[in-house]
């Protein structure tokens, strides 16, 4: 099973690849668009769709549901992207489901991947149950039974009042994903938990969470924080689940920030000293 994607700014000339992709039952185009105008000129920016969300075909029922399977083929649209374009330093940023999977590029595609961000997800989300639950709810009443409840998941009331029409853009992207293909990716996400690797994962990484975020809960992204080795956390205050809409210029200067420390030169003592330590 491909993914579907496409670039945001093909006539960029960029120095590094970015790419991007959405959350369960979101649209890429419509959760990062804002964040992508801000970085158009740093970075080839590419959306990457989960199946049955926004443009994507819906879900190849030759393939079982798994986090890790959904992982190597975001892996290979970047890998897609460097072939046609250049091998150049390639960063990912996830949205909630899609930031779970960056943590499974950050372990697994460690020489394809420079950096990731993840951006309203842990190593574990929600329970077993849940998921399992919520496939079966949506594959017999469909997504746009969720619709009213998620609203508000993820957005704030302050930002429901006074954005109403983008609100109303991301909602309709739910209520048009594809029933089954939505439940097929509850289903993986019903067997997500990375915590036992999280000390192993070297890639660095940018951890991204609203304060207001009800479906995050803090201490799961603390622990995320304090076990991968090369991890870093910043807190959006004032905004929900959906980050990037709700804040799409915070988030797009930290992800700016985050790729300017991954990318400045590193340098030791011995290389502006005659070889002897500083003590």
């Amino acid at each position: 099973m491909e993914l579907t994607w496409h670039l945001y700014n093909p006539e960029v000339d960029a120095k590094r690849i970015l790419v991007l992709s959405g959350s369960l039952g979101g649209d890429t185009a419509h959760q990062w668009g804002q964040v992508a105008g801000h970085l158009a000129k740093d970075a080839l920016i590419v959306y990457a769709y989960l199946p049955g969300q926004g443009v994507a075909p819906d879900w190849d029922d030759e393939v079982e549901p798994s986090m890790e399977g959904l992982a190597d083929r975001l892996a290979d649209v970047a890998k897609a992207v460097r072939q046609q374009r250049a091998d150049l330093p390639t960063y990912y940023a996830g949205l909630s489901l899609s930031g779970a999977l960056g943590l499974y590029l950050a372990r697994d595609h460690s020489d394809t991947f420079d950096g990731v961000v993840v951006v309203s997800s842990a190593a574990t989300v929600g329970t077993k149950e849940g998921w399992l639950e919520r496939a079966e709810r949506v594959e017999a009443n469909g997504t746009v039974s969720l619709v009213e409840e998620t609203r508000m998941r993820w957005f704030t009331p302050d930002f429901i009042a006074a954005e109403p029409g983008k609100v109303a853009a991301i909602m309709e992207g739910l209520a048009a994903s594809d029933d089954h293909s939505y439940a097929q990716l509850c289903r993986a996400l019903s067997e997500h938990d990375i915590r036992g690797d999280l000390d192993k994962i070297l890639t660095p990484m940018l951890l991204v969470v609203g304060d207001k975020d009800k479906s995050t809960p803090m201490a799961d992204v603390e622990l995320v924080a304090t076990s991968a080795p090369n991890a870093d956390l910043r807190i959006v205050h004032d905004v929900a689940h959906q980050v990037t809409v709700s804040a799409p210029g915070t988030v797009a200067d930290l992800v700016r920030g985050f790729i300017r420390r991954v990318e400045q030169p590193r340098w030791s003592v011995y290389d502006i000293t005659d070889g002897n330590p500083v003590v």
